[in-house]
């Protein structure tokens, strides 16, 4: 299921600042009920009012991965940088 609802497109000619921008997007984003961090609540379906607005939900579902670290590597590496402008249209 869908942890967040649908926040958009998102291009950009840097992979790596595309990657930063999707997951800010996704952390700033209330997650849906009904999924892998709902489930993480409670052990079931959560009912509370609580919606995870602000939070890393890559870790809340995988608290044993460090996502970040491919935009990390891939910044080192020259492929881009993490900092990006978000522009909306």
């Amino acid at each position: 299921a869908a942890l967040v609802p649908d926040i958009g497109i998102a291009a950009s000619f840097d992979p790596v600042a595309l990657d930063c921008a999707c997951a800010d997007l996704v952390i700033a984003a209330p997650s849906l009920k009904g999924n892998a961090i709902s489930d993480k609540d409670h052990g079931e379906e959560c009912t509370c009012h609580h919606h995870h607005k602000g939070e890393d939900k890559f870790r809340i579902v995988h608290p044993d991965t460090n996502w970040e670290a491919g935009v990390e590597y891939g910044e080192q590496i020259g492929l881009g940088s993490r900092n990006y402008t978000l522009i909306k249209v």
